[in-house]
């Protein structure tokens, strides 16, 4: 009996150990600010494995900004400069930070993005191709819209169970990308089946929102006058409202499952969001209230 209870103590013991050694496990995410001072408002992410010793950087677009950002031990863990798009706000800085990466780390760095527009490429992922970051698991979701080569990077921890997903321009907090190189149907199929399928229901809770930009600010005032007119009519916004009046940055606070409640793009069927577009009657498809939505928002 002795020795059974003595059992039971120790696996409890190293069950309470693992909850602890998880607790402080985890994947980190640092956010780089780019070219605030002149209204880009643009994010670089460094995405590294708990233990730092592998590292994605994703859009690198100012070199100078990126590297001033990072010290010496963060710059020669990046395996991979990696890209959400080709546009040169994202993708500008790729032959700086290899060149300089290579010279640090005295091995090659590979360029991951959707298409050889973005330079210096080596690696094009296919839609959900998956890679391995040390214990990390990141699934390439390709949302042709923004660009055609747009890409999303949905990240998990499976021993931590932390999720991230590196959007880009396609989707911003309470927002989306233009429609630069694509139509509404191909939005509303990026925001809405490709990354949402891609994710998995099961995880758009625990999925933390990471975009290319600080636009959030902006695109609450937007739904706000256009869509959700008064406080009270999606509190969802209202919440989102008040953290932006208090907070700069909001990058990796949401979740998509929070997108879900507040985001006029996401949110389609929604009679309040037909409203907004003059489709009280629920005649337009889909990709015409994307559409209708964006004109609104570019006119703003």
């Amino acid at each position: 009996m002795y020795r059974l209870s003595f059992i039971t103590r120790q696996l409890a013991s190293l069950t309470t150990a693992s909850r602890q050694i998880q607790q402080t496990r985890k994947m980190h995410i640092k956010a780089i600010k780019m070219r605030w001072l002149t209204g880009g408002v643009n994010y670089s992410y460094l995405l590294s494995t708990q233990d730092k010793t592998k590292s994605w950087l994703i859009d690198p677009a100012e070199a100078l900004e990126v590297f001033s950002a990072l010290k010496t031990e963060e710059l020669t863990s990046v395996d991979a400069v990696v890209n959400t798009h080709h546009h040169y706000d994202h993708s500008g800085g790729n032959g700086a930070m290899v060149s300089r990466l290579t010279e640090i780390k005295g091995s090659d760095v590979q360029v991951i993005c959707g298409s050889h527009n973005s330079p210096g490429a080596t690696q094009i992922p296919k839609h959900l191709q998956e890679y391995t970051l040390g214990d990390l698991k990141i699934r390439c979701i390709r949302t042709p819209c923004h660009t055609q080569d747009s890409v999303c990077y949905y990240v998990r921890d499976p021993n931590t169970g932390e999720k991230a997903i590196f959007t880009g321009d396609t989707l911003f907090i309470a927002g989306c990308g233009r429609f630069f190189e694509g139509t509404g149907e191909e939005m509303d199929v990026a925001l809405n089946r490709r990354i949402l399928d891609g994710v998995g229901e099961a995880n758009w809770s625990s999925t933390k929102v990471y975009p290319g930009h600080e636009y959030t600010k902006s695109n609450v005032k937007f739904v706000r006058d256009a869509v959700y007119k008064k406080v009270g009519d999606n509190s969802a916004l209202d919440m989102l409202e008040n953290y932006c009046k208090k907070n700069e940055v909001t990058t990796g606070v949401f979740t998509l499952r929070d997108e879900l409640e507040y985001n006029p793009f996401m949110r389609l069927d929604d009679p309040t969001v037909r409203d907004a577009v003059n489709d009280a009657q629920g005649s337009c498809t889909r990709a015409q209230v994307t559409d209708r939505l964006r004109e609104l928002k570019n006119k703003m």
